[in-house]
């Protein structure tokens, strides 16, 4: 049983796909009045000379050739306004429901954004032409046949020819591509290994053996190629050649009907005409079986997700006051499917208001899996979360995002303004709130030297370093009043400057009364924090060297003290 939504995106596909249809039956016609209006200009006017009748005929003609280009225009261009309506209305319902219902939100989203894509590309793409071409043959058909019966069952032979004709060369193409690519891929692995092991390979001798592997592949691609290209030309060839014969094969058939005393009218010119469109879309449905299974299946992905978010319990999520950012964390427990074992186990945690806590150990033990859970974006199997005493998974998910901020490892930035960004994609943000997020983050200095500041726009022309990037990233999650930070190595793509600006944003937010939670592999940065943790076979536990790193000389705390709460926040 289909999904609500996805029946209704399906009749709404549906109306567009029979106002595309039959613009594309009136293009079909097109060509046809064009001929019959040629065969009156020289029925009409050169047997009488009358200028009156030539210019009627010739402005029919005119508004004839533009209404067929103009019907194609639109055609695409309605296609294309449904596609796209239609990938606003899957993203909008797909994405809440594989972030909500998911186990990895992430690889859900991301599975959901490839199917929305790949139909996409069947709605607006080849195969909808093809499709859509294909409804038009029985109106075509039903138009040969009242000229004659006969031409209507050339043009449904001729339709099987192309059929065949385009399948097979499909097939034979693709095989000859498949050889060709393995072969390029091995050329490149041989080269890869040559690179990897240029020291052996020079030493003992293998350096003209292995050149004569790799010319060997590069010849097997070569031939593979050549035999692909001479394959696609072959059946462009035949596929002219049957074009040309089905025309002519249309007129042999009307002198038949005529010469067994049938009348006929205009029955040969529509048959050279309509049955090269019938046999249109089977000669080019050979290479779209493969993308029509692919959206059929990236569909049905769809309306299972979309199906169990709809019949499923619905979250019941809230809004809650959040005055002082008090973080529990309590017996949390986190298992990957097909895990041998835990990757958190029993992790509980207390922080209060202006608490700094560092995850500290080495990379794979679990330190960003937790500050997901910690944010929400993770489901534990076991164990709870709550800030301010409330449930983070009852909390409406907006709302909670005001009260967090969040720097990830990686920090990729959306294409948009600076201001834009740090402001969490406002497209109106509080430029104030934005220029104070920025200076508590370091990045002042940096944003103002861009060519056009705040208003500069990220992407395109305008390539940022991956330092440039962490800083704007840090101010967006330093933006608003945030009352829990997570910062995921956070001074990771910067130098000792950008850590030292680091430290004493951590230090000022904590004496704002925000509660900061980083991880961090710097010793230095490790300082700013009142307890330094690790993850040790899932536990949380204190570092072993946290008496050592809490007895170095700190920080100077000698920082302008920001106010108790910072800008006002910014709807996102």
């Amino acid at each position: 049983m289909a999904s609500s939504a996805m029946a209704g995106l399906s009749a709404e596909m549906a109306r567009t796909a029979r106002a595309a249809a039959w613009l594309g039956l009136a293009g079909a016609l097109g060509p046809f009045a064009l001929v019959m209006l040629t065969v009156q200009f020289y029925a009409l006017v050169v047997p009488t000379g009358s200028l009156s009748t030539a210019a009627g005929l010739s402005a029919g003609f005119a508004v004839v050739a533009v209404a067929v280009v103009g019907l194609g225009q639109i055609r695409e261009r309605l296609l294309l306004a449904g596609s796209e309506r239609l990938v606003r209305r899957l993203t909008a319902r797909a994405l809440p429901a594989a972030t909500a219902r998911a186990a990895l939100p992430a690889m859900a989203t991301d599975q959901a954004l490839r199917d929305i894509e790949t139909v996409r590309r069947g709605v607006a793409g080849p195969l909808s032409a093809v499709a859509l071409d294909a409804a038009l043959v029985p109106a075509l058909l039903a138009l040969l046949a009242v000229f004659h019966w006969a031409f209507a069952l050339f043009a449904v032979v001729a339709a099987a020819l192309a059929l065949l004709l385009g399948l097979a060369a499909e097939r034979a193409t693709r095989a000859a591509l498949v050889d060709a690519n393995n072969a390029s891929a091995q050329g490149a692995r041989l080269v890869a290994d040559a690179a990897r092991c240029a020291e052996a390979v020079e030493a003992m001798g293998m350096l003209p053996a292995l050149v004569s592997r790799w010319a060997g592949a590069m010849a097997r691609g070569a031939t593979g190629l050549r035999r692909a290209q001479g394959t696609a030309r072959l059946a462009q060839s035949a596929t002219a050649t049957l074009y040309g014969v089905a025309q002519g094969g249309a007129i042999t058939v009307g002198v038949i009907v005529l010469a067994g005393g049938s009348t006929i009218g205009y029955g040969i010119l529509a048959g050279m005409l309509l049955t090269a469109r019938v046999m249109d879309p089977f000669s080019r449905i050979g290479g779209q079986f493969e993308d029509a299974a692919a959206a059929r299946a990236a569909w049905r992905r769809l309306d299972l997700l979309l199906t169990a978010d709809e019949t499923g319990p619905a979250a019941a999520t809230r809004a809650f006051p959040c005055p002082d950012g008090r973080l529990l964390v309590e017996r949390v427990t986190l298992v990957f499917p097909g895990a041998a074992r835990p990757l958190l186990r029993d992790v509980n945690l207390v922080m209060g208001p202006g608490d700094v806590v560092a995850l500290a150990g080495p990379p794979g033990t679990g330190k960003s899996s937790l500050l997901r859970v910690v944010l929400g974006i993770q489901p534990c199997n076991a164990g709870e979360v709550f800030l301010d005493g409330h449930a983070t998974a009852q909390w409406d998910r907006a709302d909670l995002a005001r009260h967090m901020g969040y720097l990830p490892q990686e920090p990729l930035l959306p294409e948009a303004t600076v201001a834009e960004s740090i402001a969490r994609l406002d497209t109106a943000p509080d430029m104030a709130a934005v220029i104070a997020a920025a200076r508590l983050a370091g990045a002042i200095d940096m944003i103002v030297g861009l060519p056009n500041g705040f208003a500069t726009r990220i992407g395109g022309r305008m390539a940022l370093s991956m330092g440039q990037r962490q800083r704007i990233a840090l101010a967006r999650a330093v933006y608003g009043t945030p009352r829990l930070v997570l910062l995921d190595e956070p001074a990771a793509y910067l130098d000792a400057e950008g850590e030292a600006a680091v430290m004493a944003m951590i230090l000022a937010l904590s004496a704002a009364g925000t509660g900061v939670i980083f991880t961090s592999h710097r010793e230095g940065l490790l300082r700013a924090a009142a307890r330094v943790m690790t993850l040790h076979e899932g536990r949380l536990e204190d570092a072993g060297e946290r008496r050592r790193l809490l007895s170095a000389p700190r920080a100077p705390r000698t920082l302008p003290q920001p106010a108790r709460r910072l800008p006002a926040p910014v709807a996102a």
